[in-house]
């Protein structure tokens, strides 16, 4: 199977880095521990654990993740380290919305409206030029993340916590939850990713990732203004602690200075979001995260192999609901994909499965995240653990 059909296959977004995360740990023969919601735990060699959560290396710390995640903690810092953002401005669903379009009159039309907490760059409402436009959006976001269209688990917000609520029979937010009116900028719109200190990807994109008009762009890597990596570099500093992140900006133009121009970031997410890349060029995607892996993993004081080709793996699928069944499901699903697939032993009374897999380690890795999210005739696996065999 192409690298092209593979990065075609692994969706939704949300779950991109992570198996492309899973896939890099496989290619360098790795023991992995895959829990539900993409948590992956490589246990300890030559004393050095490696972890990651939806591809976010455990490098990247909690509190900044979660600071990353808060739209208004996000701004904050980045304007206190000189990184200039939009003008923007949170509100509540409860009583804020009045004040929101008042917002929206005095910073002028177009306008943005976004969820002020939870992962970024999504469920972005943009080119917004009348007040209605706002209802609409808001009346999209009153619904619950875990009740909207396309909601999945690999989504997450570490800072909402509150409980939803009802209104007219209606399933709603509670009034406390918070959105953000933002004035729109225009220009080019740039997807920019950092890594341990250094700009390694700028895509210049065709439409927008964060509002589902994106159709591809163009790696212009090397080819912008110095100022521009070093703004980059600046904005993730200014969240002390990620050791990677992906930043959109809007410019005048990539080549000329920012102190010469308009321009502003965005947004600003924790993940690599490498789906992007892959639209462009899927086998540089699969190249950016083995990097990122290997970076981590050198980080932490381990050396890693040259990545293997193909892959053969022995496999512990624990707490199907019916290991015979999901047994010959797993066969059957991996067969289909290209992979070679045998189950060697079954233990029903405790749901697990033994098998052993041989094939493209991009495969291996969609079809562990299938059984993780329960995709493979609804057989859920609650832990794989894949070694070499």
């Amino acid at each position: 199977m192409s690298s092209e059909t593979l990065s075609q296959k692994i969706a939704p977004h949300e779950e991109f880095d992570g198996v492309l995360a899973l896939r890099a740990l496989l290619r360098a023969g790795l023991d992995v521990e895959v829990y539900p919601r993409q948590v992956v735990y490589a246990p300890a060699r030559n004393g050095v654990d490696l972890s990651f959560v939806h591809g976010i290396p455990g490098s990247s710390g909690l509190g900044p993740v979660t600071y990353a995640q808060d739209k208004r903690m996000q701004r904050g810092l980045l304007e206190r380290h000189g990184v200039p953002v939009p003008r923007s401005a949170t509100f509540t669903m409860g009583r804020g919305i009045s004040g929101a379009k008042r917002f929206a009159r005095k910073v002028g039309y177009p306008v943005l409206v976004k969820p002020a907490v939870g992962d970024n760059g999504i469920e972005t409402f943009r080119n917004i030029r009348s007040s209605g436009g706002i209802d609409a959006a808001l009346d999209y976001l009153r619904t619950p993340p875990s009740e909207r269209p396309g909601f999945s688990r690999a989504a997450y917000g570490l800072t909402e916590l509150r409980e939803p609520g009802e209104e007219n029979g209606r399933i709603v937010v509670p009034p406390g939850y918070m959105f953000m009116v933002e004035k729109q900028l225009e220009g080019t719109y740039l997807r920019v990713l950092v890594s341990d200190g250094e700009v390694r990807s700028i895509i210049q994109c065709e439409g927008v990732p964060t509002d589902e008009s994106f159709i591809g762009g163009t790696e212009i890597l090397g080819q912008t203004h110095p100022s521009l990596n070093e703004l980059a570099l600046r904005a993730v500093a200014a969240l002390p602690g990620l050791s990677l992140a992906a930043i959109d900006f809007v410019v005048e133009n990539p080549v000329r200075p920012v102190d010469e121009q308009d321009l502003g970031v965005v947004e600003l997410s924790e993940r690599p979001a490498l789906w992007v890349q892959a639209r462009v060029d899927p086998t540089w995607a699969e190249q950016l995260a083995e990097d990122l892996v290997r970076r981590y993993a050198t980080a932490e004081g381990h050396s890693l192999p040259e990545p293997r080709p193909s892959v053969s793996v022995t496999l512990e699928a624990h707490a199907l609901p019916d290991a015979t069944e999901g047994g010959q499901a797993i066969v059957e699903a991996a067969t289909a994909r290209g992979l070679q697939a045998e189950v060697t032993d079954v233990d029903q009374t405790a749901g697990t499965v033994y098998a052993k897999l041989s094939g493209d380690a991009g495969i291996v890795a969609h079809l562990v995240n299938e059984m993780l999210n329960g995709s493979i005739d609804e057989q859920r696996v609650m832990l794989a653990v894949v070694r070499p065999s």
